[in-house]
C-alpha cells in the first residue's frame, strides 16, 4: 500500500477524542493548514515502523531490518520522522540529532525542507495509545514529555 493519501489517514478519520496530553488538536491544525504539501522527494519503499527494535546490528554493522508488515511506498521522511521520535524516547535529544545527521549524510539528496511536518505526523501515530504501548505509567509520561518536546522543536522549525 501507499502512504498516500496521507490526508485520509490523518485528517479525514478524526478520532472521537483527541489526545490533548500531546496537543493533538494543535498538531492537526498545523498540518491541515499546509495540506497539500506537494512532493519534494521521490517515493521509496518505507519500512513503516522504523525504529531500533526492528534493526539488527553486529559489531556496529547493519545485519538486517526486520518486521516489514507495515511496509508501504511514500516519502522517505515518513520513516526518518518515526526513527527520530524513537531515538528521542530511547536515548534523548543529542542522540536523535546525531542519528539525523548520520542518516542524512548517507542520503545527501534527500530534501528535508518538510521534515518538521513529517515529525508532527509521526506524533499522531502514538496519539491516544501511549498508555497501551508503555510498560509503566512512568514510561508513558516519559514518552508524552518527549512528544511535547518533539512538537515544540518541529513548530519552531516551521516558524523559522
Amino acid at each position: 500500500p501507499q502512504i498516500n493519501p496521507l490526508h485520509d489517514r490523518i485528517f479525514s478519520k478524526m478520532p472521537d477524542s483527541l489526545d490533548e496530553s500531546i496537543n493533538e488538536r494543535a498538531i492537526r491544525e498545523v498540518l491541515i493548514a499546509v495540506w497539500p504539501w506537494g512532493q519534494s522527494n521521490a517515493d521509496v519503499l518505507l519500512h513503516g515502523d522504523y525504529w531500533l527494535g526492528n534493526i539488527l546490528m553486529r559489531d556496529g554493522r547493519l545485519l538486517a531490518i526486520i518486521d516489514w508488515e507495515d511496509a508501504k511506498v511514500g516519502n522517505p521522511l515518513y520513516d526518518l520522522g518515526n526513527a527520530r521520535l524513537e531515538m528521542l524516547w530511547s536515548f534523548g535529544e543529542t542522540a536523535m540529532h546525531q542519528f539525523t545527521k548520520t542518516y542524512l549524510a548517507h542520503m545527501p539528496a534527500l530534501d528535508t525542507t518538510r521534515l518538521p511536518y513529517w515529525d508532527l505526523c509521526t506524533t499522531l501515530r502514538p496519539a491516544g495509545r501511549l498508555d497501551d504501548w508503555a510498560e509503566s505509567p512512568e514510561q508513558a509520561q516519559h514518552w508524552r514529555q518527549g512528544i511535547q518536546w518533539f512538537v515544540r522543536q518541529a513548530v519552531a522549525a516551521i516558524k523559522a
